[in-house]
């Protein structure tokens, strides 16, 4: 149902406007998933390495390539880094012995049949690239279609 909405309200703007859109990167689990919305907080604690357990389950990050566009936003809103410091955190991390960073994904095609197959799973795509196997999860209760939305790929200048 969400899916249909974004895909809705992503084709509309794109008709209304001649300029494309914002980007948003939205955050996914597998289709059914009892999580709904997730606060940024809790996003910062799956994505740098600390346990996240929701609905007694322990959520298994993913991540898209080092230096997505993707990767880019969501390592921005959710770690409030860039991307080398992204990278000096899990070297810091290693030499200390804790725990690894969450696995990159080479697609968003590849992300989305993860998140489908492994109900614990949590990653996040380009909103033109969800599919009807996963959900959108809202952040701090707002979802893409919201105004406000927190995670946008910049646009190039």
């Amino acid at each position: 149902m969400a899916f249909v909405m974004i895909a809705m309200i992503v084709a509309l703007s794109r008709d209304a406007d001649s300029s494309p859109p914002p980007r948003a990167v939205v955050v996914v689990v597998a289709k059914g998933s009892k999580i709904k919305s997730l606060t940024r907080a809790e996003l910062r604690r799956c994505f740098s390495g600390d346990a996240l357990v929701v609905h007694h389950a322990r959520m298994i990050p993913f991540n898209s390539p080092p230096g997505s566009a993707e990767r880019i936003a969501f390592d921005r809103f959710v770690l409030g880094m860039s991307p080398d410091q992204v990278g000096r955190l899990w070297v810091d991390r290693k030499i200390r012995g804790q725990s690894p960073a969450p696995r990159s994904l080479p697609s968003a095609l590849h992300t989305t049949k993860i998140v489908a197959k492994f109900p614990s799973a949590i990653s996040y795509v380009r909103v033109d690239h969800i599919t009807a196997d996963v959900d959108v999860v809202a952040i701090d209760g707002v979802l893409p279609t919201s105004s406000g939305y927190p995670i946008l790929i910049e646009e190039a200048r």
